[in-house]
């Protein structure tokens, strides 16, 4: 009974094994040996139910035989699936592995670029704020020239309108004394 009943364990095991693996392979061997299990099983069923009716319903030897023999392909198609099994998850491993270093990478890349994204966006902003302060020292510059160019217009325009002033003045002063020469002598040469 116990024979009997290893075996239908290790196939149900195996059966629900590989319902719980996501998707196999196309080329995955498992199930071709699973089968190939199955079908040893039964040999050694049929082979274990064998009885010789000389025996008094007992097997005989070379029916013990077949059951040795169908036990003997079992062990070796349960070595090959626990070999494939092992392989299987070392593809996977290695797998999960390279994926994990190929994340890593593309996460050190990521936070390479990030910090020179991120130094570059100081720098500009340095940058700016330099440019934003030269901007306003250059236009307290040009005030203050204005400032100073507004004075200077202003302080030429008084003068000249100083001096223009002035040489009305003078011109009108000019003409007034030569007016007032003018009826001086006048008088003088009648009296000649």
């Amino acid at each position: 009974m116990m024979k009997r009943l290893l075996p239908a364990l290790f196939a149900l095991a195996s059966t629900a094994a590989l319902a719980q693996t996501p998707a196999t392979a196309p080329d995955d061997p498992l199930p071709r040996l699973i089968q190939e299990r199955q079908q040893l099983v039964q040999e050694y069923e049929a082979a274990a139910a064998q009885r010789n009716a000389f025996l008094a319903d007992k097997p005989s030897k070379k029916d013990l035989q077949e059951v040795v023999n169908a036990l003997k392909g079992i062990i070796r198609k349960d070595t090959e699936i626990v070999r494939e099994v092992q392989a299987g998850t070392l593809r996977k491993t290695a797998a999960v592995v390279a994926e994990n270093q190929q994340a890593k990478q593309q996460i050190t890349v990521a936070q390479t670029d990030q910090s020179s994204t991120q130094e570059r966006f100081h720098d500009l902003e340095n940058q700016i704020a330099n440019l934003q302060e030269r901007d306003r020292q250059r236009d307290k510059k040009l005030q203050d020239l204005q400032a100073t160019a507004d004075e200077a217009t202003a302080a030429r325009t008084s003068r000249e309108l100083l001096a223009a002033a002035l040489a009305v003045l003078s011109a009108g002063l000019l003409f007034y004394v030569l007016k007032l020469r003018g009826q001086r002598s006048a008088p003088v040469k009648r009296r000649k």
